[in-house]
């Protein structure tokens, strides 16, 4: 019996457990364990339900169309839960120069919107012009944004837009590893526009979805159902070798696990300090890769609330506007079931790359900020029926200037140490169906090494 150890209980390792159980069997079969450092699988997906309001710790959704979260659902038999966004949910806004002001997607809305000036909206029109970028340099969002679009759409659209992504600073991040289908784009049309219309045209769109019960729901269910083992509260300490096998260190446990092939599922941290005995070099450039905090203020508000709160998404809040908080998403709108009948829900972000310091701020100063800011954005009176604090020490992984060639250095190492595999969502997207297909096809190679090599126990 061959075994595979994922180290991780967030939705990568749980795709790279439920891919190598799915794939073909080593003679002998195949055991698969998942260890887990906290009290319950998911990551990042936790979902909070309490006295009818239901508040997401992470992410609200997904994209449907995401061939490894289909294979997913299916597996957990979650489709009859499935609960696509409102449709209302497709206007989003952005806070510029004392106004919640809506994104529209032409430059004439954008200039009626107060978020271009007439120059602004013509220098957008101008990208249909602009050469592609010669070269393969890495470029940052902020600087192919100038290039193709102007600065205005750089300052007001595109770096309030990376703090809704990435929470980070559209200037240090890098295009092509942050959003690789708009340097597609350019690269496959000369421009992101003609681009971006031949691509609506073809109805390559999916639509947010999440799950009647949250984003907790598929996690849970994988668990149960994918015919793995899963252990929580089982933090693993270390990764090292012994007689041809891998050994996985859990704290606690005085024998360390043997394991044929171990995935790697954590973020970059925890992963580098894994591999550190094993690969020096690729342990320092998994270290290179920060998560710098987050963290989530979820507010509930009663009636007297949905006036003032406009029909949308959410909003994102430019820097320098006045406000600490990297935007708010309006929850109750997006999706039905997550506040009592009447009642408003908004989850308010802070931290990220654009304001570490505010990972410095505890639980109380949190919760004052996010009541101050947000009954002085939407001129609420009353105070909020329903909190929730969540924090989250290293969260999304900034793909800084530079992280392509790094995350190739790291494929090139890891290459040399057949049967030990990275995933997670510090390498290649942080979106949660770009984190299961990376885990997906970590759990894929490793079932296909165990299945064509012999026993080396």
């Amino acid at each position: 019996m061959r075994r595979l150890v994922v180290i991780g209980g967030g939705i990568s390792g749980l795709a790279a457990a439920w891919a190598g159980r799915a794939a073909r069997k080593p003679t002998g079969g195949l055991e698969i364990t998942v260890l887990e450092s906290g009290p319950d699988v998911g990551g990042a997906a936790q979902s909070i339900a309490r006295d009818g309001w239901l508040a997401e710790a992470g992410p609200n959704g997904f994209l449907s169309g995401s061939p490894a979260i289909d294979r997913l659902i299916d597996a957990a038999d979650l489709k009859d839960q499935l609960l696509p966004a409102n449709t209302a949910a497709a206007r989003r806004y952005i806070y510029w120069r004392g106004r919640i002001r809506r994104v529209t997607p032409n430059p004439f809305g954008l200039m009626r919107a107060g978020l271009l000036s007439p120059v602004g909206a013509l220098r957008l029109l101008l990208e249909l012009g602009v050469s592609r970028r010669p070269g393969a340099d890495d470029e940052s969002i902020d600087e192919f944004v100038v290039r193709r679009f102007g600065a205005e759409a750089a300052e007001r659209l595109a770096r309030p837009m990376t703090l809704g992504v990435f929470a980070g600073d559209a200037r240090a991040l890098s295009l092509p590893a942050a959003f690789p289908q708009l340097a597609a784009l350019e690269r496959d049309y000369g421009s992101v526009i003609r681009g971006m219309v031949a691509r609506r045209g073809s109805g390559q769109r999916g639509k947010l979805t999440s799950f009647a019960g949250g984003m907790a729901v598929l996690p849970r269910e994988l668990a149960r159902r994918g015919r793995f083992d899963v252990s929580c509260n089982a933090p693993v300490n270390a990764i090292s070798t012994a007689d041809g096998q891998w050994r996985v260190h859990v704290t606690g446990r005085e024998a360390p696990l043997a394991a044929d092939a171990v995935v790697v599922a954590t973020g970059a941290r925890a992963a580098s300090q894994l591999i550190r005995s094993i690969d020096p070099g690729a342990a320092a450039e998994l270290a290179a890769i920060e998560a710098p905090a987050v963290s989530v203020v979820a507010l509930g508000y009663g009636p007297e609330a949905s006036p003032r709160i406009p029909v949308g998404f959410g909003v994102l809040i430019a820097r320098d506007n006045g406000f600490r908080t990297l935007g708010n998403l309006w929850e109750s709108q997006i999706f039905p079931g997550r506040a009592p009948a009447g009642h408003t829900l908004i989850r308010v972000l802070y931290g990220g790359g654009a304001d570490p310091a505010a990972g410095a701020l505890d639980h109380d100063e949190l919760a004052t900020l996010a009541r101050a800011e947000v009954r002085r954005l939407y001129g609420l009176e009353h105070d909020p029926i329903f909190e929730e604090v969540i924090r989250w020490p290293q969260a999304i992984p900034q793909y800084t200037i530079g992280h392509g060639a790094r995350v190739a250095r790291i494929g090139q190492a890891m290459a040399s140490h057949p049967g030990l595999f990275i995933a997670g969502a510090a390498l290649r997207g942080v979106a949660l169906p770009a984190a299961a297909a990376a885990g997906m096809e970590a759990g894929e190679r490793a079932a296909a090494l165990l299945a064509s090599e012999p026993s080396r126990g």
